[in-house]
Formats: C-alpha cells, sequence, structure tokens
C-alpha cells in the first residue's frame, strides 16, 4: 500500500523537486496549495485548492483526512502544525534563517558558521524584525508541541526557476541591458548562504528516507559553498558571457543598491554563513546540484521565456533605474577624487611580522 503523503505548497522553486522525489519512492502524493501556480508536470497528483494561511480555510480543504506523511512548505505553520496534529505519522516542516538571534543585529551577535543550536529569538520587542523573528521560533515550538517528532528545516536564500524573489535577475536584465557597470553595496563582500532549489529538495527527502534520525531534529540547509554577493555577480555575468565592471561604494551611499541587492532591505547581519554539517552527517545528505550548474539551470530557464519578466514578481524590488545609477557613479567617483587630493595619507609598506636577521646574534634592519 503507497504511503499517503501531503505536500502543502509544492508549486514553488522547492515544492515540485520535492513532489516528484516522493512520486519516485512510490509516495501517493497530494498537494494543497492556493491554486495560484499550476505546474504542468504536477497534473499527475491530486490538487486540493485552499488557503493554507488561516484555520478556516485549512479546515475546509482538508476536511478529516489523515496522511502518514506531511511536508509543510509554505501556508502558516502555527495553524498547519495543530490541523494536522493526530492525523500524520510524521511532520516535516520549513523555517528559514531569521529565527536565529543576531540575524538581525539588533537580536544579538551571529557566529560563523552558525549551527543549529545557535539561540532563536524568544524575547519581545517593538522592532517588527525582531517580531518576525520570534514569529518563526514560535511556529517551530509549535510544530513541535503537535508533533514532537517532527522535523525542521531552516532555509536560507533560495534560487532556481519559479522563484518568487529571483536574487540573480539583478545581474541578469542589467547584462541584457547592455550595462557595463553594476553598484555592489561596501563592495559586495557579504556573505550569506543561499541554497538552490533542487538542494533545499534535497535535504527534506534526506529526511524523509531516514526517519528515525530525523525525528524530532533541526536542520539547517543550504549549498555546499558560501560565495560573497560579489562573487554571486561575477559569477551569473561570467555565465552570461560579460563583462560587468563591479563599482564598490558604501552602502550609506548606495542605498538602493543596499535595499535592493540584500537581504531583506540589508537589514540583516553582514555576513550569515550555515553549517549543514549535521545534515550531511545524521541524513547521510549530499547535494544535488553544484551552484555553478543550479544558476546555468536557471538561465537556461529565462532564455526559455524569452517574454519572462521576473521583474514583475511583486517581491522584486530593484527599479533597474540606470539613469540614478550613472550619476552617483560619476558623483561618487568626483568625490572619492576630491577627497584624496585634499587629504594627504602615507601607505604604509608591507612588512613581515617575524624576524629577518642577517648576522648572527643581531637585530635585523627593524630593530627585531
Amino acid at each position: 500500500m503507497a504511503t499517503r503523503a501531503l505536500v502543502v505548497g509544492g508549486t514553488g522553486p522547492t515544492g515540485p523537486h520535492v513532489v516528484r522525489g516522493l512520486l519516485e519512492r512510490g509516495h501517493d502524493v497530494t498537494i494543497f496549495h492556493r491554486g495560484a501556480h499550476e505546474p504542468p508536470d504536477l497534473s499527475g497528483v491530486e490538487h486540493v485548492h485552499g488557503d493554507p494561511h488561516f484555520p478556516e480555510s485549512i479546515g475546509q480543504g482538508l476536511g478529516s483526512r489523515a496522511f502518514d506523511l506531511v511536508v509543510a512548505m509554505y501556508g502558516r505553520v502555527r495553524h498547519l502544525a495543530p490541523a494536522l496534529a493526530g492525523r500524520c505519522a510524521r511532520f516535516v516542516s520549513i523555517s528559514g534563517t531569521p529565527v536565529y538571534r543576531g540575524f538581525f543585529p539588533c537580536s544579538g551577535v551571529l557566529p560563523v558558521p552558525v549551527t543549529e543550536d545557535h539561540p532563536v529569538v524568544l524575547s519581545d520587542s517593538p522592532d517588527p524584525a525582531i517580531r518576525f523573528s520570534r514569529r518563526l521560533a514560535d511556529a517551530e515550538q509549535a510544530v513541535l508541541a503537535h508533533h514532537p517528532g517532527a522535523t525542521i528545516f531552516r532555509f536560507p536564500m533560495l534560487y532556481g526557476p519559479n522563484n518568487a524573489r529571483p536574487h540573480e535577475w539583478s545581474v541578469v536584465r542589467r547584462v541584457r541591458d547592455g550595462r557595463r557597470q553594476m553598484i555592489l553595496p561596501d563592495g559586495g563582500w557579504q556573505v550569506h548562504t543561499r541554497c538552490a532549489a533542487r538542494n533545499a529538495a534535497a535535504f527534506v527527502l534526506a529526511a524523509v528516507d531516514r526517519p528515525d534520525a530525523a525525528a524530532g531534529q533541526v536542520y539547517n540547509c543550504g549549498d555546499p559553498v558560501n560565495w560573497s554577493l560579489r562573487q554571486w555577480a561575477e559569477t551569473i555575468a561570467g555565465l552570461l558571457g560579460a563583462d560587468l565592471e563591479i563599482v564598490a561604494m558604501p552602502r550609506e551611499i548606495a542605498v538602493e543598491a543596499a535595499t535592493t541587492l540584500l537581504p531583506l532591505g540589508g537589514t540583516t547581519a553582514t555576513h550569515c554563513v550555515l553549517s549543514t554539517e549535521k545534515a550531511r552527517r545524521e541524513l547521510g545528505y549530499t547535494p544535488a546540484i553544484g551552484p555553478v550548474e543550479a544558476l546555468q539551470e536557471v538561465l537556461a530557464w529565462y532564455d526559455a521565456l524569452p517574454g519572462f519578466d521576473a521583474g514583475a514578481s511583486p517581491s522584486f524590488t530593484d527599479r533597474f533605474d540606470y539613469e540614478t545609477e550613472d550619476a552617483l557613479i560619476a558623483e561618487y567617483r568626483a568625490a572619492v577624487r576630491r577627497v584624496t587630493a585634499a587629504v594627504g595619507q602615507h601607505a604604509a609598506p608591507p612588512v613581515h611580522s617575524m624576524p629577518h636577521p642577517r648576522t648572527p646574534g643581531l637585530a635585523d634592519h627593524r630593530g627585531r
């Protein structure tokens, strides 16, 4: 008898990979979603339409149905968890990295790397960012309260076809528009873990394959390498065969670039590097795809949809205001020249930290 699996969501960048993985494993899959997206390759599974954000619509859509496995990838988990309590043998839930204390600097300090035992935000605060983190933590607690053997995955920024927030589009469109320069705040040296949609699905499926090891556990997710924003932009430009000059500019000046290109409007910690060692050790997780190959897949998807404008997504904020960008670059470079001319500075010479004596028993030329 096939295992009955419910995937809540299932139509975004990661969900179809999870659904296909479950089908390949012999599960009888139902997806519960709003009906806003209908992937053609998922036409062979049962679709239940309803809004997973509200208890009423969850109850109307699912009724009293029971499942062997629930994968909650979308909606409000704090409502889904109690609604499905006692009606599923296993519950897998998706959370996010903002749950960690320090992801928003006002909540603490984020170590590098971040492991799953780093504290989450449990304090009350009028700050909207802290309230957001607290809601994620409350949702995780609700999951484990109603499903003690549940598994929780903390996703970072995702990328892949059909993503609501296509971060790569800021580079892709500039290249397509023939731009030669791109402003990156603070040079783009911020490092944030990203995860290809195929890899995010592989984390979830690894828990499905090892239910005993995954029971009651929380796991970080992420690609096997961590790139800076600059490396991310340069890699995409290189794959497109473009020579894109990166213009480094302080984020206090590059306001639009900082709030557009950095996670959550540039409100987060400078670096957020997640450790995925626990999932590799306990679940035997291995990446499904490398980051370069994953980006190539995204770029091929754009090429196959020449009329598609990823920037039309309501979650995308880049204005591609090239007139303002050119004016800002010109003013910034003029200001740099003025400051350089106005303030005399002396570059320090490179000095090796250890002594280099030339005569036995005597100090070197620096008196060391």
